[in-house]
């Protein structure tokens, strides 16, 4: 199959353009055996072999290599996937390098990434057993995301997906999810690596978990560190700069600092932030930019929740056809469409509508188109 081909068929499954090329580019450049380790119970084996296999597979012909652990239990599935193992590889074959002996867990993974394979783990443990060996194997490889499969899919809490749960959360899981949610908070935290994070998913749904923004399943992580600098102009002006640009795919008109800010909300990271100034109204929020990539990770989502407790009071807008204006019209109070722009506002008394909306209509673009560079 063709390289283009490959792509074409991730973007069928994924349903999604830009975030699956993203998400590509980020994995192909980390270390192979950094990229996953994805776990497999027996019951997912035997309900979806065929999509993880399929899975498996694409994601090997994008020369991604994860590391795959599968139970015991799961040996007969195992050998309708490597019946050919001996032979030269056919279509029904997936190009992967078994172990049952871990005594060198590097070294095993080395062995198979050689091989251009993916190191695949028969595993007896059950129980805790079986975590400490994730955690083992996790731990040693330097892991970025561990994805347990099961059949359900996610992790649930009265019916609902919960699609991220913090490790400090106090939300409680249905009585079905209790046991393996526990021991996946155990897990990362003895994994003890602020990149870390748990997925917890279905077979059919991994390329969507790996490869879109939403996700598919239930992230476990622990939540982004989000400071308040009331000075922005202490900030190192490219890096803040780099991160707006980079989100709304534009550049800041050069006078943009020119402006007073009473405040911004910025992940310790630069992932994202939240540019505050103050008006008669309330607060209004100037830019809202998380990097495409950290939107995965909920950086968005714990910068919005630490500004709506700082701010209560607070008004934005957004151009009609940003894809963030459909999430923006859950959570406000209020809206108004007015030519390009949707007014958005949280807590603004009735009586200061009127005068928000003229605020935001006579405000100026502070963002332009980037600058093509020249061509000879």
């Amino acid at each position: 199959m063709k390289h283009q081909e490959i792509l074409l068929k991730l973007l069928e499954v994924t349903e999604n353009t830009k975030d699956s090329f993203q998400f590509l580019k980020l994995f192909q450049s980390i270390q192979p055996e950094k990229f996953a380790v994805i776990y497999a119970d027996s019951g997912t084996l035997m309900e979806s072999a065929e999509a993880l296999l399929y899975n498996l597979k694409l994601l090997h012909k994008l020369e991604l290599y994860p590391v795959v652990i599968l139970d015991k239990d799961g040996i007969s599935y195992t050998n309708l996937f490597y019946r050919n193992q001996t032979k030269e590889e056919t279509d029904s074959a997936l190009p992967g390098k078994l172990f049952r002996n871990f005594h060198n867990l590097e070294g095993s993974v080395a062995s198979a990434l050689a091989e251009k394979k993916l190191p695949v783990f028969i595993t007896e443990e059950r129980g805790s057993a079986l975590f400490e060996f994730l955690t083992k194997l996790c731990s040693t490889l330097h892991t970025k995301k561990l994805i347990y499969l099961n059949h359900r899919g996610a992790i649930y809490s009265g019916g609902e997906k919960i699609s991220i749960y913090d490790v400090d959360s106090t939300i409680k899981p249905d009585p079905s999810d209790i046991i393996l949610l526990h021991s996946c908070l155990e897990l990362y935290k003895n994994v003890n690596d602020s990149d870390f994070g748990i997925a917890i998913t279905s077979a059919s749904s991994l390329l969507k978990e790996l490869f879109t923004i939403k996700g598919s399943g239930t992230l476990i992580r622990k939540k982004n560190r989000i400071d308040f600098i009331s000075n922005p102009h202490s900030i190192p002006k490219e890096k803040i700069n780099f991160l707006i640009e980079r989100a709304f795919q534009k550049s800041l008109k050069e006078n943009f600092w020119d402006q007073e800010f009473s405040g911004v909300l910025l992940e310790s990271e630069y992932k994202g932030c939240a540019l505050i100034k103050k008006t008669p109204y309330g607060s209004f929020l100037s830019k809202f930019a998380v990097d495409e990539i950290a939107r995965g990770e909920g950086v968005g989502r714990d910068i919005w929740d630490q500004m709506i407790q700082r701010f209560p009071v607070l008004f934005w807008r957004a151009k009609k056809e940003n894809t963030i204006s459909k999430w923006y019209m859950k959570v406000c109070d209020g809206m108004q469409k007015e030519d390009i722009w949707i007014y958005f506002w949280i807590g603004v008394r009735e009586e200061h509508i009127q005068g928000v909306c003229s605020f935001l209509k006579n405000l100026p673009q502070d963002l332009e188109d980037k600058k093509e560079m020249s061509t000879f």
